[in-house]
């Protein structure tokens, strides 16, 4: 079976191949402006999952992770705390870092800060007004989403339901919906652009580092489904109109959201658990076990009660791998092929699985069967060669490490 993947533009699953031969993956990441929480987990570990099985299926990956450190809330509360807006920033990137690492979220290859990519912002915010689909007004730059036909198709929103978005509420735009590119501030935390200083609108910032680093189009884009309007239809108007090529994403990815008592968990709400404090209750290899459990388009329900769950069948996965990995090697033909047809069914069913749209609850299921079976080959005296012995643990682990539950 092939890898299918459900692609949120064409809201399908569709068969999935590089269009070079790494694939480039890019996934938003936080507004640096307070602790990560349990939201951004459920997000960043389910796309560290995928970026694991990408590499575990042979494809290099080339994984891309914006931060977002200009931007009206790290402003804000950088007047509260009485600290300039980027030493903030740079306190809780430093912390979100810490989270990443702590979680076992290792295979972003860079993160980029958008503070470092004005510049190309600026660039790109002046082809738009020169394509006449970028406009200037008393108080910024705003992209015309009118001239751009095709914005709504990845939400699904029609043009009649597009009008009633107010966005960024600003008597000056033309339209209710466009969106800012450019915000003029009289003074203050910005830079000076061709508009007047001020500061580059939320949108744009990931667009000129995507497309300064993976080009005009790439394989993968990820985000929490939160996002899906109006943040990734801004983006693809934006790369689409400055670029005229289509698509500017060949797949789009959205998690489910993560809620507490029913409702989401946000820091606008203040129901949110922090990473780090929860790291103090449960081990990150138990958080990984719980999102695993759950497929990374389902919305997720986080409680006590499924986490114990979760710590619990993690901890019977584990001791009926070290139940099998303990055991006596010895010389036995018979139950060394059955041991190797069981690996090898096990391997064929876990691709199946995960090929089938990173289906990681089905494919968590069979490596959880799997221990039981491989337990049975210790307590029932089922003796194997240690060439068969250490392929199967080697298989195993190789598979689980897609998960990140075990020890290295």
């Amino acid at each position: 079976m092939s890898l299918r993947i459900y692609n949120s533009l064409s809201r399908r699953k569709e068969l999935f191949s590089p269009s070079d031969a790494t694939v480039k993956f890019f996934v938003c990441g936080p507004t640096v402006y307070d602790y990560a929480h349990l939201g951004h987990a459920r997000t960043y570990i389910a796309f560290d999952i995928i970026a694991r099985y990408l590499k575990f299926s042979g494809y290099a990956v080339n994984y891309l992770m914006n931060l977002t450190d200009v931007a009206d809330r790290i402003v804000e509360r950088s007047k509260d705390l009485r600290k300039g807006p980027l030493e903030l920033a740079r306190e809780y990137e430093k912390a979100f870092l810490e989270d990443m690492q702590a979680l076992g979220i290792n295979n972003v290859d860079r993160y980029e800060r958008a503070s470092e990519y004005i510049p190309q912002i600026i660039d790109q915010i002046r082809h738009l007004i020169a394509k006449e689909i970028a406009y200037e007004t008393n108080t910024g730059v705003y992209f015309e989403i009118k001239r751009f036909p095709k914005f709504g198709e990845l939400s699904g929103l029609s043009p009649e339901e597009l009008s009633l978005r107010r966005l960024e509420l600003c008597s000056s735009k033309k339209n209710p919906e466009d969106f800012s590119l450019w915000r003029k501030h009289e003074k203050g935390f910005g830079w000076d652009s061709p508009w007047g200083f001020g500061r580059p609108g939320w949108h744009v910032e990931d667009t000129a580092i995507s497309m300064n680093n993976f080009g005009d189009t790439y394989d993968l884009h990820g985000g929490a489904s939160e996002l899906m309007f109006p943040h990734h239809e801004a983006e693809i108007a934006q790369a689409e109109a400055l670029s005229g090529k289509q698509p500017f994403v060949r797949f789009w990815l959205h998690t489910g959201l993560l809620s507490m008592g029913g409702r989401k968990m946000s820091k606008s709400l203040g129901n949110v658990i922090r990473i780090r404090d929860a790291l103090k209750e449960y081990a990150a290899p138990e958080l990984r076990y719980y999102f695993g459990s759950f497929h990374y388009r389902e919305p997720v329900r986080i409680s006590d009660t499924g986490l114990r769950r979760a710590r619990r069948e993690l901890q019977f996965f584990t001791k009926n791998l070290s139940s099998f990995t303990e055991a006596t090697a010895e010389t036995n033909a018979r139950n060394s092929r059955k041991l190797g047809d069981i690996i090898r069914r096990a391997e064929i069913n876990f691709r199946r699985h995960m090929d089938n749209d990173f289906d990681t609850p089905n494919a968590l299921k069979m490596l959880l069967a799997l221990t039981k079976q491989l337990k049975q080959f210790a307590k029932f005296g089922f003796r194997v060669d240690q060439e068969s012995k250490d392929r199967a643990t080697k298989v195993f682990h190789e598979m689980s490490h897609v998960f990140g539950i075990l020890p290295n």
